[in-house]
């Protein structure tokens, strides 16, 4: 399991989304304000879950739930402490 962080949600998001890029004074922007859809929102998500080698649960997986780099680094970290403690 990969280190949850910011910086990587970022290049993440970035690479999903067309004609823009978001910088880190941008954690709080939401993100369909700069193009992300239905359809980015579920390219980012698979791409978040394998590169921090996460299931995001469903109840998470609302574009309102993790629609800035904030929540989306809370919502990983979330389901990621979950994982190590069952690990453990």
């Amino acid at each position: 399991m990969n280190i949850v962080s910011k910086d990587k949600i970022l290049e993440i998001v970035n690479n999903n989304l067309e004609d823009t890029s978001i910088q880190t004074e941008q954690f709080d922007l939401e993100l369909d304000t700069v193009g992300m859809d239905s359809i980015t929102f579920i390219k980012i998500i698979v791409d978040l879950e394998e590169s921090f080698e996460l299931e995001i649960p469903d109840e998470f997986l609302l574009l309102l739930k993790m629609n800035t780099i904030n929540k989306m680094y809370e919502t990983l970290s979330f389901v990621s402490e979950k994982k190590l403690n069952r690990t453990i």
